[in-house]
């Protein structure tokens, strides 16, 4: 295949280095990523104003695949959705891809944590642009990138199986070490419940704080509850979030000109 990868962490993050060096043992793996660190950008593409793309140097990043030829590396000065989009419509725009992927994250991204996640709004440009696409993230902090890594390269037919324009998937690794993972849990997104403080920076200034729930007990089998349990969550996510059940009763409602 060949596959794009891009993230929020900037081009020189382990997690995307990991999963590139994986990837590129099989496939043809091109990589366009932030030339800085964008967490919490979301789905933002960079309007009225111009951005700089550079394509890395060999002596800077020299990665190579197993036939010894050279991954790619551009750092983008934007979005992880502008690095996307303007991989697949400038730098690559006579070529096509089989499969974007956005990660590995270095934090889990899980429930209505993809609404803020950069990595996920990398992923999701590329469904919209017509590209089959996934978001991974795992949880580093456990040694989680080597073992998310091989499970995208292990599952990656069916990842692509999974997604589809305007249906992008989202993954999350639990932990590094295998004997704690119970399996693989495809299952609905959550909501995460963060207990969240703001803290004055000492400068005039405010910083945003928080630490996630646990959602071992809850009773609903969502993304939170499962990869809390020790799960691998996978889950397709639509872009077009109309609530269809609700149009019906909304068109009721007595609207008015």
């Amino acid at each position: 295949m060949k596959i794009l990868l891009s993230n929020d962490d900037g081009y020189f993050a382990e997690g995307i280095v990991t999963l590139a060096l994986a990837l590129a043992e099989e496939h043809d793996v091109r990589v366009s990523a932030p030339a800085a660190e964008r967490s919490g950008a979301g789905h933002a593409l960079t309007f009225n104003r111009a951005f700089k793309w550079t394509e890395i140097a060999p002596d800077e990043m020299l990665l190579t695949g197993a036939d010894g030829k050279r991954i790619p590396f551009h750092a983008v000065h934007g979005s992880p959705a502008d690095a996307v989009k303007f991989a697949l419509e400038y730098i690559y725009r006579d070529e096509k891809f089989d499969l974007v992927i956005s990660g590995i994250n270095s934090v889990p991204n899980i429930g209505s944590d993809i609404i803020y996640s950069g990595t996920f709004g990398a992923a999701e440009e590329g469904s919209v642009l017509g590209v089959p696409s996934v978001a991974v993230s795992a949880a580093a902090y456990d040694g989680g990138y080597a073992l998310a890594a091989e499970f995208v390269k292990n599952n990656l037919s069916a990842l692509h199986a999974a997604a589809s324009p305007y249906v992008t998937v989202n993954v999350n690794v639990p932990s590094g070490d295998r004997g704690k993972i119970k399996g693989v849990a495809v299952v609905p997104l959550g909501i995460r419940r963060y207990n969240d403080w703001y803290e004055h920076d000492g400068s005039g200034g405010y910083e945003l704080f928080g630490s996630p729930g646990n959602y071992a007990a809850d009773k609903e089998e969502t993304d939170c509850k499962m990869f809390d349990l020790g799960y691998i969550t996978v889950t397709p996510v639509r872009v077009l979030c109309t609530d269809e059940g609700s149009v019906a009763r909304v068109r009721e409602n007595g609207w008015k000109i």
